[in-house]
C-alpha cells in the first residue's frame, strides 16, 4: 500500500519531521513528495510516528468513505 505525503500532512506531520526518515534504502524526501512509500517501508524505519502513519493510511483505506 502506497503512502503519500498528504497523508502524512493529514495527521499534521511537518517536513522537518519527516525528513528524518531520509535517505532510507534509496529513497530520498523528494521520492517521498513525489511517489510516495509502501506502509512496509515505514513500518521497516521502526519509527514509532512512521509506523502510526502506515497504520492509519491502512485503516482509511480498509473502510471505506461513506457518501451521503
Amino acid at each position: 500500500m502506497i503512502v503519500r505525503h498528504v497523508d502524512a500532512k493529514t495527521l499534521g506531520y511537518c517536513n522537518a519531521g519527516l525528513r528524518r526518515w531520509f535517505p532510507r534504502d534509496g529513497v530520498s524526501f523528494e521520492d517521498f513528495r513525489r511517489i510516495g512509500v509502501t506502509t512496509e517501508w515505514l513500518r521497516a524505519s521502526g519509527d514509532a510516528m512512521a509506523i502510526k502513519l502506515a497504520e492509519s493510511v491502512e485503516v482509511r483505506v480498509a473502510v471505506p468513505a461513506v457518501s451521503a
